[in-house]
């Protein structure tokens, strides 16, 4: 049977074997989603669209690839309906990149989970506890509401002290008070 003749849409021509199989490269399953495979035998899925509208600085038609994920973690029928969901917004004139529907934490959340996931590591619980503190005094002020979209953004950069004890004062003179 010919290539696409006889397939249903939602189907592509990859198979879950073939996923397991083939060799590095580019490996197309059809309405835009690829298998890449690299040299070093690692597996991960891009999906291609074309949003409706939008040009690139050329002028021609936007064509961002958006990754979906490694293969132990996404599996061929979850790109599948990732990539087709993707199309979606596309064919809508949304770019899929700024559209998804995935709650990002902000920087003061992910540091108290850290916080109480590292906790057990820590030889003193008082340097656990000064650790949090600090953070909460300085950092989540300032940039703990922030989420984490883009990393080396300005905002990021507003954590750094430029002001107080540490920028006057050796840091060994300020811990001797």
């Amino acid at each position: 049977m010919k290539r696409g003749i006889g397939i249903a849409y939602s189907t592509g021509w990859l198979t879950r074997n073939l996923v397991r199989s083939l060799g590095p490269g580019r490996h197309g399953d059809g309405n835009g989603l690829y298998l890449i495979v690299d040299p070093s035998g690692a597996r991960r899925w891009i999906v291609r669209v074309i949003v409706k509208g939008q040009r690139n600085r050329m002028g021609k038609p936007l064509r961002p690839d958006f990754g979906l994920g490694g293969t132990d973690v996404v599996t061929l029928n979850v790109a599948r309906d990732r990539a087709l969901e993707y199309r979606r917004l596309a064919r809508q004139g949304l770019n899929p990149k700024f559209n998804q529907d995935v709650v990002v934490p902000c920087i003061e959340e992910v540091a108290r989970t850290v916080h109480v996931e590292r906790l057990p590591t820590w030889k003193n619980p008082k340097h656990a506890q000064q650790w949090i503190n600090t953070l909460a005094e300085y950092t989540f002020p300032k940039i703990g509401g922030c989420r984490f979209r883009k990393s080396g953004s300005p905002r990021s950069c507003r954590c750094y002290p430029l002001s107080g004890p540490s920028s006057t004062r050796p840091l060994g003179a300020w811990r001797s008070g």
